[in-house]
């Protein structure tokens, strides 16, 4: 099959699967030889084993935050834009994040490809909400929104330790100003969901000392 005829058939979508391809050409011999050849030549790039874009779409995306973003979503399903990768966008950090992370109900993972890193946290099912939907062309993306990107953040860190101080809260280095008090009292439901006593104290910590 030539990578013409394959961009031509495959033009509406943001990504392609292996069982995408296998449509097109279900000879696997001649399908594995394309896509080994649209690899070297930089026509396909992978994102993970039998997940792809078309080069050149990607490269044309005037948005390639959105992309990614979206990619994020479809790499490990279900999951949602959330932790360090939202708490930047909103200036919570004080250190720059390059990894674009996500929460899942599937098991923790990290996935590294040519455009990014991806790093999914696992979630209990009952915490697994908290995001909005933006529009990308004509697909979705779930982020993560303020105060829940606070929460996962905080969760992955602290659900599991022994102890936990006011100084470990301090060595997160969190632009708290950057939160309101108001907008942080809504993530009460979330601590409280958690069933957690680590997080319950994190939650009044927080208050007492930096909201």
């Amino acid at each position: 099959m030539q990578f013409e005829t394959l961009k031509q058939k495959t033009g509406n979508l943001l990504f392609l699967t292996k069982q995408d391809l296998k449509v097109l050409e279900p000879d696997k011999h001649n399908l594995d030889a394309n896509i080994k050849y649209w690899f070297k030549n930089n026509e396909l790039t992978k994102i993970k084993n039998g997940f792809y874009l078309i080069t050149e779409k990607y490269q044309n995306e005037d948005n390639k935050t959105y992309y990614l973003e979206y990619l994020a979503n479809q790499i490990v399903k279900p999951s949602y834009l959330s932790g360090e990768y939202v708490l930047s966008q909103y200036n919570l950090l004080t250190e720059a994040v390059y990894v674009m992370t996500s929460v899942t109900t599937k098991v923790t993972r990290e996935i590294n490809n040519k455009l990014a890193d991806f790093k999914y946290y696992s979630i209990n099912s009952n915490l697994f909400f908290g995001f909005v939907i933006k529009k990308f062309n004509h697909a979705f993306i779930l982020e993560a929104i303020q105060e829940k990107a606070l929460f996962d953040f905080l969760y992955f860190r602290f659900f599991k330790n022994n102890l936990i101080s006011l100084e470990d809260l301090k060595n997160l280095r969190i632009n708290w100003e950057n939160i309101s008090r108001k907008k942080f009292l809504k993530s009460k439901k979330y601590f409280d969901l958690s069933n957690n006593q680590n997080m319950k104290k994190i939650y009044n910590l927080i208050l007492q000392n930096f909201l």
